[in-house]
């Protein structure tokens, strides 16, 4: 199946926008990480997600599009940024898990354009899942005393990646997000929060 151009072109500038807000995260997050490892780790990451929407953003001008990051950047201006490490570590794992689910769901649209964008950026996103992954469990099990703190980031930050879905997550999107960061959170001792609108 062959989405119409105009419908690719909205997903391409949905993409484009949750890479940009990616290298945003990853980016304010280096000043923030504890150990030079950490601060390597989220630099890296934070030029691999510019370097999808570069990728993003020639589909989209190879479909008509006007120039994808003046489409979207001002979308970002906005955007949250984490104030401590803490925050930076649920903020990535939530974000990045949002960002993984939507991608699979675009693979189920069975568009082979789209197939071969969502492979290439799929290539890196299992190692930022699992960093993120790894930084939050090492937080709540090395300082129990940031569980409390991790929660209030996890109502928030959920929030946020949740506003990221396509829809806000119609068409089961939601229901997979929420499974996939059910374990995770669950060892860190937290719950995954309330979706707006009470899904």
């Amino acid at each position: 199946m062959t989405l119409p151009d105009d419908r690719l072109r909205r997903v391409l500038e949905n993409q484009g926008y949750r890479e940009l807000i990616s290298a945003h995260l990853f980016a304010t997050g280096v000043p923030l990480a504890p150990t030079i490892d950490d601060k390597q780790m989220l630099a890296n990451h934070a030029r691999e997600e510019l370097h999808h929407f570069e990728v993003v953003s020639t589909r989209y001008e190879d479909l008509g599009g006007q120039r994808l990051f003046e489409t979207v950047s001002p979308r970002t201006h906005d955007a949250p940024v984490p104030r401590s490490w803490l925050e930076t570590a649920v903020a990535g794992y939530l974000f990045d898990r949002a960002v993984s689910v939507q991608l699979f769901a675009y693979k189920k649209l069975g568009d082979a354009r789209l197939d071969a964008l969502v492979d290439e950026i799929l290539e890196h996103e299992n190692e930022h899942q699992a960093a993120a992954e790894t930084a939050l469990l090492d937080e709540c099990r090395s300082n129990p005393g940031s569980v409390k703190a991790a929660g209030s980031h996890v109502v928030y930050w959920y929030r946020v990646a949740v506003d990221v879905l396509d829809d806000s997550g119609r068409g089961g999107v939601l229901e997979e997000y929420r499974a996939s960061i059910q374990a995770t959170l669950k060892a860190c001792g937290l719950a995954v929060p309330a979706s707006p609108g009470g899904a």
